[in-house]
């Protein structure tokens, strides 16, 4: 079973190597992780995005939450 250190060194990896977010979120979801744990996985791949990008996928979640 691959441990919580393991996960993060590898989105951080990942996110690193410029891998498509998409595929770094497929990575975070089929892990065992639990939702606490996949949040927080997932806010590190994300401060690896352009500020252009966090922005447009903020305001996306936003309009898809009205």
């Amino acid at each position: 079973m691959i441990g919580l250190a393991d996960l993060e060194s590898r989105v951080e990896g990942m996110s690193r190597r410029g891998k498509p977010f998409g595929q770094i979120e497929t990575v975070i979801e089929r892990s065992p992780a639990s939702d606490v744990q996949k949040s927080a996985l997932w806010l590190i791949a994300w401060t690896y995005q352009e500020p252009r990008v966090q922005r447009r996928v903020a305001k996306e979640a936003l309009a898809a939450a009205v």
